[in-house]
């Protein structure tokens, strides 16, 4: 049978005629076999697809959907007590609001959706107890539940960090004590002040025909006055200031020429590495973590799939540092647990930071304050590049970039009430063809920001456009202290290397790419392409749901949530074609599929842009989805409805 030619489009990747086909579905159009309506956005226009009228519904609701996208609670019949369902004794007794009739629920419960229980393995009890979908793996002939005594009193810890319920309650009633917080906002309040008086004299000086006054000049000219007047009070330092001065004049004393020096003193060994040198005596309670940032992967904090069991399949291919999803600042200070829950760290992630967001100043430095106190982290990155726009509207995110004045007050707070480094994310600019980046590079040195990571795009452009690896390379030239990290559309190997060769930056920060392939890890640090098959991607699929049933719980809930967390990142990983399928090698991630047929049914499937047949795959792992599940990716653009 002679194979037909089809044509490639603009912005599709090259596939090889054999795999191609003319459309993604049998019937002609944008209805499915299942009535669902395909869903474009501006990366799919290589489609050639348009809306009409009647669709106008579909593209209202593009983007940042409100429909529930899978998030639905479940609701059982019968509610039964945990403590009940871990045969353990109820402490709230006839007065508990749930129900005690275990025999009626396990009558109303679901049918199990598998024979083994991760939990159960990996702690020796189940903490869903029977509402667990795998109940038979840790269950006797009796219906009694069954505990590995053994492996329980190992007691295992492999997630850390959250929050105590004594502080989140503080939090929650706002009598959380902040005091190093509270010392630096007198700061910062006194300084406003001085700034206020500041224009206030200046707007004098002007009417009085008379330059203006810089901060410093005014500090001066105000501190010469009080002499003359004689009400100025004698200079009292704290504590701190008073060791820093005698610190400066022994360093002066010690000022000594080369050649004074004593010949028999032993050689300096200038090779010494940071990490070897031991403190003498008592640590310095202000001593920062030192992490080396050099030549390392790093992956980038993504809002909803950069969960925990996501990074865990990053650190199994190899990625040196993770960060965890992007925390709201206000949040964090009432105390809600879900937003806690984005500290979470894995025992596997060796270097773990946590990315934090605010307009405020008082309210950054109050919530890192909070991090440092309540969870284990190496770092915390200060959000500036979200383009959000309500995040951006209320001053926070990518409109730092241009509150420098803010910006440094924020760092310079979020420097004294953590003893962990603080590093920077943030974009060129606010407007297309506007880069200000350049300007915040001084600000980061003088505060002595250890890491910066420069995304190669302006806050309007989002992903319509390359990253500009030119401004990067621009930027890396300014630096002298600050290691910088690139990031923005790399998809293989030689990606990492052209960017950071030519650029001449410190590391790289993968986003996107490492969503679409993680395994993109491995590849940089083996240096090859990987044509992965089907069956290899299916295997890290199965160990995402083991790692999220083991994070979200084994219960019905738990299962919901690892569906959607799945088919979330299925709404990227849908993107990846295989090398043996490409004429020319590797991908580009402005590349997208042209309708093709994979090399074996399944690798068909993980190409779909379908969202029902995402759910098809989560059903061969997870079992049978409850029937009002309906799931709408975050990003509708990425996905045919369905």
């Amino acid at each position: 049978m002679e194979t037909k030619t089809i044509e490639r489009k603009p912005g599709t990747a090259p596939i090889k005629n054999e795999f191609r086909k003319e459309r993604w579905f049998e019937e002609e159009g944008t209805e499915a076999e299942d009535g669902s309506r395909g869903v474009f956005g501006d990366d799919d226009a290589a489609e050639g697809e348009k809306f009409s009228k009647k669709d106008k519904k579909c593209r209202n609701e593009r983007g940042a959907n409100k429909g529930n996208r899978g998030k639905k609670r479940i609701e059982e019949g019968i509610k039964i007590c945990t403590s009940i369902a871990r045969s353990e004794p109820c402490t709230f007794g006839e007065s508990c609001r749930f129900s005690h009739d275990l025999e009626a629920y396990l009558k109303e419960k679901p049918a199990d959706l598998g024979t083994r229980c991760v939990q159960f393995e990996l702690f020796g009890k189940c903490q869903r107890g029977y509402k667990c979908r795998y109940l038979n793996a840790h269950i006797d002939e009796n219906n009694k539940l069954i505990f590995n005594e053994e492996l329980i009193k190992k007691n295992p810890i492999y997630t850390k960090n959250g929050i105590s319920a004594e502080s989140q309650k503080l939090l929650t009633k706002r009598l959380y004590n902040f005091p190093k917080s509270d010392e630096y906002l007198k700061e910062v309040q006194a300084e406003n002040k001085l700034v206020e008086d500041m224009k206030a004299e200046n707007g004098k000086r002007k009417r009085e025909g008379l330059p203006s006054q810089s901060l410093e000049e005014y500090k001066e000219a105000t501190k010469k006055e009080k002499l003359e007047n004689g009400d100025a009070k004698p200079v009292e330092y704290s504590d701190t200031e008073q060791d820093q001065i005698l610190l400066d004049d022994l360093n002066t004393a010690q000022q000594v020429k080369k050649e004074d020096i004593d010949s028999d003193l032993p050689p300096v060994d200038m090779n010494v590495k940071a990490e070897d040198i031991k403190p003498i005596g008592p640590i310095d309670t202000g001593y920062k973590k030192l992490i080396d940032f050099s030549n390392k992967t790093y992956l980038a904090p993504l809002t909803t799939v950069g969960n925990l069991p996501f990074r865990r399949i990053c650190k199994g291919f190899g990625v040196d540092i993770t960060c965890g999803e992007m925390a709201m600042a206000a949040n964090l200070l009432q105390g809600q647990q879900s937003e806690w829950a984005l500290t979470k760290r894995h025992v596997s992630e060796d270097i773990f930071g946590v990315q934090i967001c605010g307009s405020k100043v008082e309210q950054v430095v109050k919530a890192c304050e909070a991090i440092n106190n309540e969870v284990d982290v190496d770092f915390v990155d200060l959000n500036m590049g979200c383009p959000i726009d309500l995040v951006f509207n209320n001053g926070g995110g990518s409109a730092l970039i241009d509150s420098r004045g803010k910006l440094s007050k924020m760092l310079k707070g979020m420097q004294q009430v953590m003893d962990i480094p603080v590093t920077v994310k943030f974009r060129m600019g606010i407007k297309e063809n506007h880069p200000t980046a350049d300007k915040l590079i001084p600000r980061f040195e003088a505060l002595n920001i250890p890491l910066g990571t420069i995304h190669g795009r302006s806050r309007t452009q989002r992903y319509s456009r390359l990253a500009d690896w030119n401004y990067i390379a621009d930027l890396k030239k300014q630096t002298n202290t600050m290691k910088l990290y690139g990031n923005g559309d790399v998809l293989s190997f030689e990606d990492y290397n052209r960017h950071k060769e030519e650029a001449g930056i410190d590391g790289v920060m993968i986003g996107r790419g490492a969503l679409i392939k993680p395994w993109l890890f491995e590849e940089i640090k083996t240096q090859r392409h990987w044509d992965i098959s089907s069956r290899e991607r299916f295997d890290m699929l199965k160990k995402f749901c083991d790692f999220g049933l083991e994070h979200w719980g084994s219960d019905s809930q738990g299962v919901n949530t690892t569906r959607r967390f799945l088919c979330e990142w299925q709404s990227f990983l849908y993107r990846y074609i295989p090398i043996g399928l490409l004429e020319v090698y590797p991908q580009k991630i402005n590349q997208r599929a042209p309708p093709y047929f994979g090399r074996d049914e399944l690798e068909t499937l993980m190409a779909s842009p379908k969202a029902a047949d995402w759910v098809k795959l989560t059903e061969r792992i997870l079992g049978p989805a409850p029937e009002d599940f309906n799931f709408m990716p975050k990003h509708k653009a990425n996905s045919f409805e369905g």
